[in-house]
């Protein structure tokens, strides 16, 4: 219950007195103005009856005193001042977040640009590499025909060599036989002159009656010891040219040797470079491997990039859409507007 005394006219009083000094008049604020007296519910339906009387009178300015018509042109120009004030924050705030939603396209499109250039400098790379493996192949293919001729020159040295060989051991079988009946003509010679000179000494005593026969047999046994001298001469002479044959035949032999040596040192080192080329190859097979997968990463992430910024792009459109329509209930010009 109010005390005696609270009545609609002390808390009209009250409540003016507390919006002349610029304050909200809440039951609170006029309670304290009151006195702190009187009970809170009579005052709030005094409060309540008296705005609901102001109400129907604020269309018509004729019927407002004038401390209401100060009243309400210091709110309108309170509310104005937040208004301008919220529409000022909220441009600083599109201001700040454009400038810093243009910092990160700028940085997407920084990171898209050297993404490109990256791709690009892969492909530089992946065309180079498929270049240098071509070139490699063809090398790669190169030595394998000269390995391929080398080994027919080897095979075809070594079949001139085993004929050689065959021709040398032919002559050397030649050779042997010459020595074999060069001393069997001399095992039979002396032979012969030891079962001449038995013959003689058993013959000493004929020798005077069959000295005629004698001389004609020792002219005979002379004719044939002469045509065996000429024939050991002939075949003495024949085994010098057989020996001559033999050394011009090992001289051959030897440089054949010295060429199949040289062939086969050749023909290592050509499996060396082969070798060498199959390493080369498989490195640039590895390294068009990876380029490749490089590759695919940074068309990845150009595609995560152009993702990101359509989405940074659509966020500032909705963040830009959402600030204009701040702007048109806040009764402010638009902030493109602004700006243009």
């Amino acid at each position: 219950m109010a005390r005696a005394g609270i009545n609609k006219a002390l808390v009209q009083k009250a409540r003016d007195a507390v919006l002349a000094r610029g304050e909200n008049p809440s039951l609170d604020a006029i309670r304290i103005e009151l006195g702190n007296t009187g009970s809170k519910t009579t005052i709030h339906r005094y409060i309540k009856e008296i705005e609901e009387a102001e109400s129907t009178r604020l269309d018509d300015e004729q019927l407002l005193s004038k401390t209401l018509q100060e009243m309400v042109a210091r709110l309108a120009a309170r509310l104005r001042e937040e208004a301008n004030e919220l529409v000022s924050a909220a441009e600083k705030r599109l201001k700040d977040q454009e400038a810093q939603w243009k910092q990160e396209r700028e940085r997407l499109e920084g990171l898209l640009k050297e993404s490109g250039e990256k791709a690009h400098r892969l492909e530089q790379r992946l065309a180079d590499s498929k270049s240098s493996l071509e070139q490699a192949r063809a090398e790669l293919q190169s030595e394998r025909l000269q390995s391929q001729r080398q080994a027919q020159q080897i095979e075809d040295l070594e079949a001139r060599l085993a004929d050689k060989d065959s021709h040398l051991k032919s002559l050397e079988d030649k050779h042997q036989h010459a020595r074999d009946a060069l001393e069997h003509f001399r095992q039979a010679s002396k032979e012969q002159r030891d079962q001449d000179i038995r013959r003689h000494e058993q013959q000493v005593q004929q020798l005077q009656a069959e000295l005629r026969q004698s001389n004609q047999s020792i002219i005979v046994k002379q004719g044939e010891l002469t045509q065996l001298n000429k024939d050991n001469a002939r075949l003495a002479s024949e085994l010098g040219a057989a020996r001559k044959q033999a050394g011009s035949q090992e001289d051959a032999l030897r440089k054949s040797e010295q060429l199949v040596a040289a062939l086969r040192e050749q023909l290592s080192q050509a499996n060396t470079n082969l070798s060498a080329k199959a390493k080369a190859r498989d490195l640039y097979c590895e390294q068009l491997e990876r380029a490749q997968l490089e590759l695919k990463e940074c068309a990845h992430r150009q595609t995560e990039l152009e993702v990101a910024l359509a989405e940074a792009r659509t966020s500032l459109g909705h963040f830009k859409a959402a600030a204009d329509a701040k702007g048109d209930l806040s009764g402010r010009p638009q902030p493109e507007e602004k700006s243009r």
